[in-house]
């Protein structure tokens, strides 16, 4: 097969032949791929040669069953000595199959989980080919459910992180435990990033740094786990730090075939760019970026391009770009299912509000904004936005209302220790408010800090 002396259309299929096709895909996903030479050539040859088969009759899924498996095989192969783009490409295609048929390994996989939730007597979640698809969903839900994706994270890291003396290390070939923790870790790290939870996001990063560089081939994972270090130091506005190292981590992103996780790196320079006051050429990357997620045909990607245009122009009052690059951007992030993505094109919206000097629709869009972002648990949006809208009231003589605004955030403020560099800013403002007399300057400071550190 291999060598391409069996043809796909050449081939019949008969109970024997597929009982021979399952025996192959566990063989070469067995330890070392059961001696046999150039593993990697014939899963890709064997998983061809069951996509292009006529079944006899209907499969029952049998063939997504076997493309899974294949499709397992050639990630275990891979992981490691192959690149990363070759070890995703081979878990994309484990996810495909594995949505193809409905009482999948993963869908019992997640059944075991909600059972170990209530019931601790259950055994724990133990199928490195099931657990793939459920990592990959809790991932999906970081833009959708980031509060979620945590708690499951926690769940899956405490059953996972004791196998090594409970379970059999059989359960966990090839270094497959210590992946599964490193990735786990670092969904859970970016979660609570996420979430503005900054100290909770370094122990989580730390955590999986240490699995990872116990795991086998795992400069990929790395390399991921830097980008979302230097995420955390982007919000905490070390820019300087994050221009050094940036330029290292694209290059190490390009040479290992990481051609989207490079694009999402570039992401962070435009960020820096726009806080920086480099508008033009963070507009000009947003675009570059635009490209190049249309020539890879991402599409998450390319909805954030244009969220994080339709922000900047919303802000600079360029009301037609504004709305032509949200509009672009909906329809995507409503497919996608991403809510993160959508709450923050709906505060790039009363961004424009409020520059074209419209007070009450911009605070009419924050408020949308605010509950959105309440609903996904990012608090430290919410806090931020109260404070943006204490400025608009304050501009219409409404001191009151605004100092309510005010009480309001300062509370979450002090609870995620959101602004070090805001701290005199902060004292400033409380005083004021003891005086009942706001300190717009104050107040300015630090909701100028918070719109930056959100965006």
């Amino acid at each position: 097969m291999r060598e391409g002396k069996i043809s796909p259309a050449n081939a019949r299929l008969d109970d024997a032949s597929i009982d021979v096709l399952h025996a192959a895909c566990r063989l070469l996903a067995e330890p070392h791929t059961g001696g046999v030479k150039e593993p990697l050539d014939s899963v890709r040859a064997l998983y061809d040669f069951i996509e292009k088969i006529t079944w006899p009759g209907t499969d029952f899924d049998e063939r997504a069953e076997l493309l899974a498996a294949c499709a397992f095989a050639g990630w275990r192969i891979a992981r490691r000595n192959a690149t990363p783009s070759k070890i995703e490409q081979w878990q994309s295609r484990l996810v495909s199959a594995r949505s193809a048929f409905p009482y999948s390994g993963e869908a019992r996989e997640e059944s075991r989980i909600r059972e170990c939730k209530t019931d601790q007597a259950a055994s724990a979640p133990d199928d490195p080919e099931a657990l793939l698809p459920v990592l990959e969903r809790i991932r999906d839900q970081l833009e959708s459910a980031p509060a979620k994706a945590l708690e499951e994270t926690h769940f899956l890291y405490s059953f996972l992180e004791p196998l090594e003396t409970s379970f059999p290390a059989s359960a966990f070939l090839l270094g497959e435990r210590e992946y599964f923790l490193g990735e786990i870790a670092r969904i859970a790290g970016t979660a609570w990033r996420q979430l503005s939870r900054r100290d909770e996001a370094r122990r989580w990063f730390d955590l999986s740094e240490v699995w990872f560089l116990r795991a086998e081939n795992a400069s990929g994972n790395l390399a991921k786990l830097t980008y979302q270090r230097l995420a955390l130091r982007t919000e905490e506005r070390d820019f300087e730090g994050v221009m050094q190292l940036l330029p290292g981590l694209i290059s190490a992103f390009e040479r290992l075939g990481m051609s989207q996780d490079a694009i999402k790196a570039r992401f962070l320079e435009a960020v820096v760019l726009r806080e920086t006051d480099r508008l033009l050429e963070a507009k000009e990357l947003y675009r570059h970026i635009i490209r190049e997620a249309e020539a890879l045909k991402n599409e998450n990607l390319l909805a954030w391009a244009y969220t994080n245009l339709a922000q900047m122009h919303g802000m600079t009052g360029d009301a037609e770009e504004a709305w032509q690059d949200a509009e672009r951007a909906a329809p995507i992030m409503r497919r996608l299912g991403n809510q993160v993505g959508l709450a923050k094109l709906q505060l790039g919206i009363a961004f424009l509000m409020r520059s074209r000097a419209d007070a009450g629709r911009a605070i009419e869009g924050y408020r949308v904004a605010q509950c959105e972002f309440g609903e996904l648990g990012m608090r430290a949006d919410v806090a931020a936005i109260h404070l943006v809208i204490a400025d608009l009231l304050l501009d219409a003589g409404q001191e009151k209302q605004a100092e309510w605004e005010i009480r309001q955030a300062l509370p979450l403020i002090d609870e995620y220790k959101l602004v070090p560099e805001g701290f005199a800013a902060m004292t400033l403002l409380r005083e004021s408010l003891r005086r009942q007399k706001i300190d717009r300057q104050a107040l300015r400071n630090l909701h100028g800090y918070f719109e930056e550190l959100n965006s």
